[in-house]
């Protein structure tokens, strides 16, 4: 007793769409891994991240001009 089963053409072009999209996917996964995720090649030696806060913080400086308490005795 043969057992054949056939495919419908519709069905078997879907297979191989998803097929084709999971190799891809797999394949943009392995060189993610291989490049780090970020294209660049690792037998390559590149200088050193500068990190992007690399700007002194801004210091807020206020001047008070008289005594400290004459402003809210007018009051």
């Amino acid at each position: 007793m043969e057992f054949y089963l056939e495919i419908d053409p519709v069905t078997l072009n879907l297979i191989i769409l998803v097929a084709s999209y999971v190799i891809l996917l797999l394949v943009f996964l392995i060189s993610c891994v291989l490049y780090d995720c970020r294209g660049k090649d690792p037998s390559k030696e590149y200088a050193p991240e500068v990190p992007a806060n690399s700007q002194p913080p801004i210091r807020l400086v206020v001047m008070q001009q008289g005594s400290p308490g004459t402003h809210w005795a007018k009051g």
